[in-house]
């Protein structure tokens, strides 16, 4: 006898663990299974692409410390881990329901009749109360995993921060550095025009120019004020943006123009496969909501079928509270419970239907989450090579303003020429200046944004 009751105790803790969720399967992938081989055909062959971290990806000592302060401080970030802590509790929560739940309570009454017997009657009472569900058909185990993969979710969606902070703070200090580049170049290029000026007035006092001159030189001396107050304006935007990322608003410093090795190159081999994106945090995360949502149809199935629960409690009374827990004032009882679902105006079957719905709604943003991060890596490697081609040519076109500049300045001095030739070559090096600083900036947050749409910034 005592054989069978151990036997049965086992099967209900066995059919305690179905599940009517239906089997999990990772959706196909809505992209192709490699990157274009032309647009990686210019970074060098490895093995295999692997990440790394950050504190490698960037070379500059001062973006690797506003990373660092901005892990410490920024508010998004650590929005994001108390959520991770919201979900893990939410989860603890939910998980508790599975397991029985023991109470005790006590308590005590004095009563006395108004009129006649004086006397005051006393009564204690105390007790543990028992109760547990048996969860045959996997509702309550269903709705622990839900809650689990969106923890889970949540922690993923921590890391997403964490890559994209990463990624706003190098991209807001370089675009900090370029408005600071280009007054600096306005400034220099607002000397020149002071000299040519200067050098006008002269002529004009000996007679070897005209007014008109002077007035031209006048006029590119304020067109560049007004430049360099506009560029003023930018860099105190820019450091702003940059304070708001790092969490605090300190002085920071207004760096120089850089070398071309702010940062490391994303080295990739010839063939890159597109099952790299399955690393990256947020699809990691969209793939938890689909398993939450897998496992909420199977809660929603569940309430289908009949629920039973067990309830049971050990009590004890006595008007003599030293006598409370004597064997003869004790009394137990237990009450099985079963509810089946009849009749709810289709509660249950409208609930079911939700729960489908929105897991198809999960596949759908988990293939959106694919193809968003596949069109992000492939955008970079297009523009890879194509900035490139950019830089060099302006490269050589600056080289080639900066001949034409000194030519056009001796030809006007020995009066061959006028001084809106002069003019034209020095607008032209002011502005193919400044377009060369926004292509090495744009180089910079390409080679970011690759490393960041690759699943990069999480490692240190």
């Amino acid at each position: 006898m005592y054989t069978f009751k151990r036997l049965t105790l086992s099967a209900l803790f066995v059919l305690t663990g179905c599940s009517l969720a239906p089997d999990y399967q990772r959706p196909e992938s809505p992209v192709p299974q490699q990157f274009s081989l032309s647009q990686n055909a210019m970074v060098p062959a490895t093995t295999g692409y692997q990440e790394t971290g950050w504190r490698t990806f960037f070379v500059d000592q001062q973006v690797k410390v506003l990373i660092g302060e901005a892990l410490r401080n920024n508010r998004d970030l650590r929005m994001a881990t108390l959520k991770v802590q919201e979900a893990r509790a939410q989860y603890q929560v939910t998980d508790a329901d599975r397991y029985p739940q023991l109470d005790a309570d006590s308590s005590g009454s004095w009563s006395r009749k108004v009129e006649g017997d004086s006397r005051t009657t006393r009564e204690y009472e105390a007790g543990l109360n028992l109760s547990f569900d048996l969860d045959f058909f996997g509702r309550l185990k269903n709705m622990s995993e839900a809650d689990r993969q969106n923890f889970f979710a949540s922690e993923e969606a921590r890391r997403a921060v964490h890559i994209l902070l990463i990624s706003n703070v190098s991209q807001s200090y370089f675009n900090q550095r370029l408005a600071y580049a280009q007054l600096q170049v306005a400034r220099e290029t607002l000397q020149n025009y002071q000299r040519s000026y200067a050098f006008v007035e002269k002529q004009l006092l000996t007679g070897s120019t005209n007014v008109l001159a002077l007035e031209q030189a006048r006029g590119v001396i304020e067109s560049t004020r007004a430049d360099i107050a506009k560029r003023q304006g930018e860099l105190a935007q820019a450091t702003h943006a940059l304070q708001l990322l790092l969490g605090s608003y300190k002085t920071l410093p207004n760096e120089n123009v850089g070398s071309a090795g702010d940062i490391n190159g994303v080295k990739l081999p010839p063939s890159l496969s597109s099952q790299i994106l399955l690393q990256r945090p947020d699809i990691m995360e969209a793939e938890h909501a689909l398993m939450a949502a897998n496992a909420n149809i199977g809660a929603a199935r569940a309430a289908f079928f009949p629920s039973i629960t067990l309830t049971g409690s050990l009590s004890g009374s006595s008007s003599d509270l030293s006598s409370l827990f004597n064997p003869g004032n004790g009394m137990w009882n237990f009450i099985p419970k079963v509810e089946l679902p009849i009749f709810n105006a289709g509660r249950n079957q409208a609930n079911l239907d939700l729960a489908e719905i929105r897991q198809q709604q999960s596949v759908v943003n988990y293939e959106q989450k694919i193809q968003n991060a596949f069109k992000e890596v492939a955008d970079a490697l297009a523009l890879r090579q194509s900035l490139a081609d950019q830089i060099t040519a302006q490269q050589r076109y600056l080289d080639s303003l900066n001949i034409t500049l000194q030519r056009a300045r001796a030809l006007y001095q020995n009066g061959a020429v006028s001084y809106i030739n002069v003019l034209d070559a020095e607008r032209s090096l002011f502005t193919t200046q400044q377009t060369l600083l926004d292509l090495n900036y744009a180089r910079q947050v390409n080679e970011i944004r690759l490393f960041t749409a690759l699943g990069g910034g999480w490692a240190e």
